[in-house]
């Protein structure tokens, strides 16, 4: 059965079958934006992201929100996911909702791969 006529249909009909059926999905289509001030307190705290690429603020949306495991669950559909960088809106959220990075496993995917890992293993400078 085809649920949706086109893919911006299609996104829309995973997103709320997510909400309706799943029941660690909490929330879709979360904004995000990191500011300069966000970028700053980062910096500070030993994160090594190459943020002065980015204009501020850097602003997006989370696809997909879930709570399982005990972790924050992030997820994107991204076309051609392998190329991919997320890093930056797990950060905004994590600055927005003042919980620590540690906290979050981000993930994003296309219709054939799967990618999931944690932030602050990729942008917290190694001692």
């Amino acid at each position: 059965m085809n649920l949706a006529k086109n893919n911006r249909e299609r996104h829309e009909k995973v997103e709320n079958f997510f909400l309706i059926n799943d029941s660690v999905t909490i929330a879709t289509e979360v904004p995000v934006y990191l500011t300069k001030n966000d970028i700053k307190y980062f910096k500070n705290k030993g994160f090594d992201f190459d943020f002065e690429n980015y204009r501020t603020p850097i602003t997006g949306h989370i696809d997909i929100l879930q709570i399982r495991n005990g972790l924050i669950y992030i997820l994107d559909y991204k076309l051609e996911a392998r190329k991919v960088n997320t890093v930056n809106l797990r950060l905004a959220l994590a600055s927005r909702t003042k919980l620590a990075v540690r906290d979050f496993k981000a993930a994003w995917f296309d219709d054939k791969r799967y990618y999931e890992f944690f932030p602050l293993h990729a942008v917290y400078m190694k001692n």
